[in-house]
């Protein structure tokens, strides 16, 4: 009995031991591996300085969502999604399984957008057909408070601009114009009416007798007329656009004014006011610098259209420009500056704007002293370089004389053209 005893104790202890066993292998393979920490390879991104606080620079994927920082990189073929209103960013790994209607129609893990050969190989949008023309200025607005006497001004400025003495209300008129013409929308409406455009225009290439003297500046009809002019078309191409649409109308007639009868058109009234016809003594002098200031004032702002510049070159107009150059008195130093501004901006500078290639055209002269001699033919494009030179030793035109003259030598033909003997 003794032996029986010990044999069953010892079965018993046998079996505990084996289940005991089976019992703690299985709760070894259920149960989840400790999480690991990062590795010491791993690159870490740190904002404080709390380790709990940091994040692997490449985002680690699961098969559960989880929050992608802004500054973490996404690898490729992951299921992200984004909280519109929040803007925060989630992802995990792929699963194909997964079925969202959301989802279908749209590529996956694709980072190449494939193009169909026969596509334009440019980015230019296409432009669907019958589509209005693009404006880059865009539509000019009426303001909300229009001027009350802006409709009544133009009929006024036209009414009265040719009578011989004409009343108050003309002043008046012009007064008012000036006051809005620097406005976009008032300076494309004063564009668009021919019939003030001429009468501007006659303004201001009638030369009265009366000396600039004898009438506040800013009072006289012919300086108002050009400060209208230039500040509709300043910066403001629509209304460029529409003087440039007229511009024949407008310049090729007469002007309705009886003491301008006999004389040539409009257009030619506008370029001779260049023409320095008058005397270079005494009040003549600052007679005929003041008409030339009112008219640069105008062509300024002209000479950006490309119909009004080839005219203005047609009419020698760079011959007037560098005949007002070559004026040696004190008064035309201001004037001097403007055209030299003129012609850089028009011609020579780019980057405000300048077509290049309009001007100039041929070489400089091989013989200085056709330049030299003072006939018409020193005021040759050839010539310009020699005034130049000739004008920039002079402390009062250096400031802008050497200035033209490098940029003209960077824009003009290499070699000049020699003389040819005359048979």
């Amino acid at each position: 009995m003794g032996s029986s005893y010990t044999r069953n104790l010892k079965r018993i202890a046998a079996s505990i031991f084996i289940v005991s066993t089976l019992i703690s292998s299985f709760a070894s393979a259920s149960s989840p591996p400790p999480s690991e920490s990062p590795s010491a390879q791993t690159e870490l991104i740190c904002h404080t300085d709390n380790p709990a606080d940091c994040y692997p620079k490449v985002f680690s994927a699961t098969g559960e969502f989880q929050i992608v920082y802004e500054d973490q990189d996404l690898p490729p073929g992951l299921h992200v999604k984004l909280d519109i209103q929040t803007g925060q960013k989630q992802a995990k790994l792929y699963n194909q399984k997964e079925n969202n209607p959301a989802l279908e129609g749209l590529p996956v893990d694709r980072s190449i957008v494939v193009i169909d050969t026969d596509a334009p190989e440019d980015d230019a949008p296409q432009i669907p057909y019958g589509a209005p023309a693009y404006e880059p200025v865009g539509v000019v607005k009426a303001p909300r408070e229009k001027n009350e006497g802006f409709v009544q001004a133009l009929e006024d400025l036209k009414k009265y601009s040719s009578v011989f003495d004409p009343p108050q209300e003309l002043d008046r008129a012009l007064q008012d114009l000036e006051d809005i013409s620097h406005d976009m929308y008032y300076g494309l409406q004063i564009a668009e009416d021919a019939g003030a455009l001429q009468a501007l225009f006659c303004l201001l290439t009638k030369r009265e007798a009366a000396r600039p003297a004898d009438k506040p500046l800013t009072e006289r009809p012919d300086f108002l007329a050009s400060s209208i002019l230039a500040s509709s078309i300043r910066n403001n191409k629509p209304a460029l656009r529409a003087v440039e649409d007229s511009w024949d109308a407008v310049v090729g007639e007469q002007c309705p004014n009886p003491s301008t009868s006999g004389i040539g058109s409009l257009r030619s009234e506008l370029y001779s006011t260049l023409g320095l016809t008058t005397g270079r003594d005494g009040p003549e002098e600052a007679r005929e610098a003041y008409f030339t200031r009112i008219s640069l004032a105008v062509l300024d702002g002209l000479l950006k259209s490309t119909k009004i510049k080839a005219e203005f070159m047609e009419n020698d107009g760079m011959r007037s420009f560098l005949r007002i150059l070559l004026r040696n008195e004190e008064v035309w130093d201001s004037r001097k500056a403007k055209v030299a501004r003129i012609v850089s901006d028009t011609f020579l500078d780019e980057e405000v704007g300048a077509v290049l290639g309009v001007w100039p055209t041929t070489h400089t002269v091989a013989d200085a002293s056709v330049c030299a001699e003072g006939g018409h033919a020193s005021l040759d494009e050839g010539c310009w370089e020699y005034h130049l030179e000739r004008i920039g030793q002079d402390p009062r035109g250096a400031e802008w004389s050497r200035p033209l003259l490098d940029m003209l030598r960077q824009r003009r033909p290499d070699k000049p053209v020699p003389e040819r003997d005359e048979l």
